[in-house]
């Protein structure tokens, strides 16, 4: 009987060594579902709504990417058009027009609210909106336009990402 007894106890052990085995698998596939659950920019977005103010606009790695390379492909339109100075042709005042309206709404996805993850854009998206503004502007006035201010959005966003990474 004695030996019987000895057997129970140890039975109960070999079971809570496997629940807790259980336990301990069952927690890890938890905390990895969770995990890549949270990568999702899309989940994230839901916790984003309740985590920052209202006036807070989080920008993804992706609207960065898709703004800033639409942005490219017009500033690469504008300088071609306004590089050439004195010979723009005032008939390219149209093409210019469309390009910086272009822009303007490009420039607005990038300022949505008062600041953003990104200090770096909250610093220069509203300067390059006003800048931008200010070569529309000159551009649909004058005889022949001017596209002073049009070149130095050319300028700016040249100069901008010119820099090495260090320096900004």
């Amino acid at each position: 009987m004695h030996r019987r007894a000895a057997s129970r106890v140890k039975q109960p052990a070999v079971s809570n060594r496997r629940l807790a085995d259980a336990a301990k698998c069952l927690t890890l596939c938890l905390v990895a579902g969770v995990s890549l659950a949270a990568c999702q920019s899309n989940s994230l977005r839901h916790v984003r709504a309740v985590t920052y103010p209202p006036d807070f606009h989080y920008i993804t790695s992706q609207e960065i990417r898709t703004t800033m390379g639409r942005l490219a492909v017009e500033v690469a339109a504008l300088d071609d058009l306004v590089g050439q100075g004195e010979e723009t042709a005032p008939a390219a005042r149209e093409e210019v027009i469309q390009i910086l309206t272009r822009m303007r709404a490009l420039s607005g996805q990038l300022k949505k609210g008062a600041k953003s993850n990104h200090p770096r854009i909250d610093d220069n998206a509203f300067r390059l909106g006003d800048d931008i503004d200010r070569a529309l502007a000159e551009a649909r006035i004058g005889a022949p336009p001017s596209y002073y201010y049009a070149g130095r959005v050319v300028g700016a966003c040249t100069y901008c990402h010119a820099q090495p990474l260090d320096s900004r």
